[in-house]
């Protein structure tokens, strides 16, 4: 038991030593030197701005993109009315004339004749 006495007051001795205050700083002061500041800040709305931008050019691309597609689309509806039309037309005829059957029909004062193939 005496030994754990021995060892605990040099411990105690350090412990207070460290905890002691500092010496206050010598009296004469420092002259205050400005250090400039070279750093230059990225603005936030910089990078907002730049964001946009991207942004913009994404959405007219993609706009152009889609423009594109419907004018294809509409090409498409168009040539395949013409084509449904021509169909109609060579089926039904003008009024004069009409494919039955893979035979054109021709109206006549008294009924239908044939007058070639369709």
């Amino acid at each position: 038991m005496r030994t754990n006495r021995r060892l605990w007051w040099p411990v105690l001795t350090l412990c207070l030593g460290a905890c002691a205050q500092p010496a206050p700083p010598a009296a004469t002061p420092a002259p205050a030197v400005a250090t400039p500041v070279a750093t230059t800040p990225v603005s936030t709305t910089a990078v907002a701005d730049a964001g946009l931008a991207i942004a913009l050019a994404r959405d007219a691309a993609a706009r152009a993109a889609r423009e594109q597609t419907l004018r294809v689309q509409k090409q498409l509806r168009e040539r395949a009315n013409a084509d449904q039309e021509a169909l109609r037309a060579a089926q039904q005829g003008n009024g004069n004339e009409r494919c039955i059957a893979g035979q054109k029909m021709r109206r006549v004062a008294n009924g239908w004749v044939q007058s070639g193939l369709c």
